[in-house]
């Protein structure tokens, strides 16, 4: 018997998902750690992604697969009411499908013919500890996909898709339904949902402050130890520049709707 679970409500608004897009995923893992969330529990070391160069912020849907046995089989649900095409149809825009494969490259969770619904739908992007088939074609789909490895096997001989939104292990790490996902080129980390709004905003904030140092340093032609890794000195510092930044662009605008 399939288990099929609504997704619970997108907690980040399309601004900051779009934001947070920009974010690259070693600023996220920082922050999260930071915040009592070590890597440990949200950073999943052996996915790659599929197609180089795209970058992907989703809330979860999740679909959990189960190794195949010929009467079990049988049980899970036909056609359109399998749990993978069942989150396919619960997915859309700002979402990502997180498959749990047992970290078997061999379990193709997919391909070109599957993966058309996910562009389709408008799905930011796929991953899964399985294998992707068919990249030569799924590559101009417009989905992110991360994964352990292209494969030609056929999955269902290795697993069967067992339920939709359900809590799922993915690389050795907990992915719930809602949770967020942000991947690019340097793999793949889970934000939970519980603190999602929160690490988001400190996410952002966190990459600009590494955008300031950066500039900081080439100015003053220093060693990364006197900003990085930043304490509250530096965040201070920053911030000031901030607020200052804010108040010279504030004055300037003011100034360019007087008349004389």
């Amino acid at each position: 018997m399939a288990i099929i679970q609504p997704t619970p409500d997108h907690v980040l608004d399309e601004a900051t998902r779009l934001a947070l897009t920009k974010v690259n995923t070693t600023a996220v893992v920082d922050v999260l750690a930071r915040n009592g969330y070590d890597a440990r529990y949200t950073y999943m070391p052996n996915l790659r992604t599929m197609n180089p160069g795209l970058r992907l912020v989703g809330r979860a849907v999740t679909v959990r697969f189960v190794p195949a046995r010929p009467d079990a089989d049988v049980e899970k649900p036909a056609g359109e009411e399998s749990p993978e095409y069942a989150a396919f149809e619960i997915a859309g825009p700002g979402d990502v499908i997180v498959m749990e494969a047992m970290r078997n490259k061999l379990l193709s969770i997919g391909g070109d013919i599957k993966f058309l619904r996910l562009k389709q739908r408008g799905v930011e992007g796929l991953i899964t500890d399985g294998g992707i088939r068919d990249m030569h074609t799924v590559k101009d789909y417009g989905v992110g996909i991360w994964g352990y490895d292209k494969t030609s096997n056929l999955g269902t001989r290795v697993g069967t898709p067992y339920s939709t939104n359900d809590s799922v292990t993915v690389d050795g790490i907990l992915i719930r339904p809602g949770d967020y996902i942000v991947a690019d080129d340097d793999g793949v980390v889970v934000i939970p949902l519980k603190v999602a709004a929160d690490i988001a905003q400190k996410a952002i904030e966190y990459d600009d402050l590494e955008e300031w140092i950066r500039r900081r340093l080439d100015e003053e032609n220093l060693s990364p130890g006197k900003y990085y890794p930043p304490d509250d000195e530096t965040f201070a510092l920053y911030r000031k520049w901030k607020a200052e930044q804010a108040a010279t662009n504030g004055a300037a605008t003011n100034g360019a709707g007087v008349k004389h």
